[in-house]
């Protein structure tokens, strides 16, 4: 069974501003992708990063909507290995920002299958880099993955 993991873009995607295009779409292409996890058909993985990227969120409001999102859906919890930093300080070199380095890094050591992203900054860096996972943006991911 497939392994996928969400940034944090992805868990706070469903409370942006849905009057606006592709955040709609977006959002529907993750609630497709959380009803085949809750389905069986895919397994969610979490990182440490994640959960600590959650906590800082400043917005009290959202983070309590993002938090219970999060919380709904169980996931496979991968644990830190020192290798995973020294990866994510790598990726430094490709302009991808700490906390995305670690997830990517999160994902390559554990060879997870898909790692979704609503972040464009991200998705333009992912392709001048030498990353050995699929990032993609959730529309994307159902449009070429779901079956």
């Amino acid at each position: 069974m497939a392994k996928i993991y969400f940034d944090v873009c992805c868990y706070n995607r469903p409370f942006d501003d849905l009057t606006q295009g592709r955040i709609r779409l977006e959002t529907e292409a993750l609630l497709l992708i959380i009803n085949r996890i809750l389905n069986n058909g895919y397994i969610l993985c979490e990182s440490p990063a994640i959960q600590f990227e959650l906590s800082r969120m400043t917005d009290d409001y959202k983070k309590k909507k993002v938090i219970m999102l999060y919380s709904s859906i169980e996931k496979e919890m991968l644990k830190y290995d020192e290798k995973i930093n020294i990866r994510a300080k790598e990726l430094d070199a490709f302009n991808i920002k700490y906390f995305d380095a670690l997830h990517i890094a999160f994902c390559e050591f554990y060879c997870i299958d898909y790692m979704l992203t609503t972040d464009k900054v991200l998705l333009n860096a992912v392709k001048r880099s030498d990353i050995k996972i699929r990032v993609m943006n959730p529309i994307e991911f159902v449009m070429e993955v779901l079956e």
